[in-house]
C-alpha cells in the first residue's frame, strides 16, 4: 500500500504509525496523484494553492514523523478542498481512534465510507471502534470485510471473538478456523477451546 494513502491503521488494536493494515495482504488502491503544487514544503507551510493530492502526502509525512497534529491540521485541508477524500478522512479517524476519540472516528470512517462503502480500512477501523459499543454492527461489518476480501486473517480472528462473546460457538469456530487458516501465527490468539476441530463420532464396531 502507498504510503500516500495512509500513515497508520489499526490491526488488532496496535496502533502503527507505518505500514499496512493486517487485516488484509492485498493492496488497496491507490489515491490519485498530482505534479502539482510543492510537496517539499516544510511542515506546516502549506497554502491554498497547493494540490490536494500533495497535501494527502504531506499529511503522511508529518504522521510518520509524529507530528500528529500538524497531520491532522493538514488532512482537514485536503477535506476543506475534497469533501470525498476517502484517504484523508480515513486517516482523521485513524488519529482520532488513536486518541480514543471512538466517536469522532467513526464519523471521519463514515465519511470515508460515504464515498467509497467497500473501503475496507475503513470498515475495518470502524468495526475495531464500534466492538465495545456496538458488537452486533461490528459484526456485520466484519462480515462485510471478509466478504469483499476472504484473506482478510485479523477480521476473521476479531469476528469470531465478538461471536463468541455473544453465545454463537458454531460461526465463531468457523471465524476462527479460517483465520487460522490464513494465518498459523494467529492460533494462540484463539480461545484453546475453538483450536481444535472437533472429532466426527466414531462408528461402531462389529464383531465377527
Amino acid at each position: 500500500m502507498s504510503t500516500r494513502q495512509i500513515f497508520g491503521s489499526l490491526a488488532c488494536g496496535a496502533v502503527l504509525l507505518a505500514g499496512v493494515p493486517a487485516c488484509s495482504e492485498k493492496p488497496a488502491d491507490k489515491p490519485p496523484t498530482s505534479n502539482a503544487g510543492n510537496s517539499g514544503k516544510a511542515d506546516g507551510d502549506t497554502n491554498t494553492d497547493t494540490a490536494p493530492a500533495d497535501l494527502l502526502k504531506l499529511g503522511v509525512e508529518q504522521g510518520q514523523a509524529g507530528n500528529i497534529d500538524a497531520a491532522k491540521a493538514t488532512f482537514e485541508k485536503v477535506v476543506a478542498a475534497e469533501a470525498d477524500n476517502k484517504f484523508a478522512w480515513f486517516n482523521l479517524g485513524f488519529i482520532a481512534q488513536s486518541r480514543n476519540q471512538a466517536d469522532e472516528a467513526v464519523d471521519n470512517y463514515d465519511k470515508a465510507l460515504a464515498a467509497d462503502a467497500s473501503y475496507k480500512p475503513a470498515l475495518y477501523n470502524k468495526a475495531i471502534a464500534l466492538e465495545g459499543k456496538a458488537p452486533t454492527t461490528s459484526i456485520e461489518i466484519y462480515r462485510k470485510v471478509v466478504s469483499i476480501d476472504d484473506k482478510s486473517s485479523t477480521a476473521y480472528l476479531r469476528l469470531g471473538m465478538l461471536l463468541s462473546q455473544s453465545g454463537d460457538d458454531a460461526a465463531a469456530r468457523n471465524a476462527f478456523q479460517s483465520a487460522i487458516r490464513l494465518d498459523k501465527g494467529l492460533t494462540s490468539a484463539v480461545p484453546a477451546k475453538y483450536r481444535a476441530v472437533p472429532k466426527a463420532p466414531a462408528s461402531p464396531r462389529t464383531g465377527r
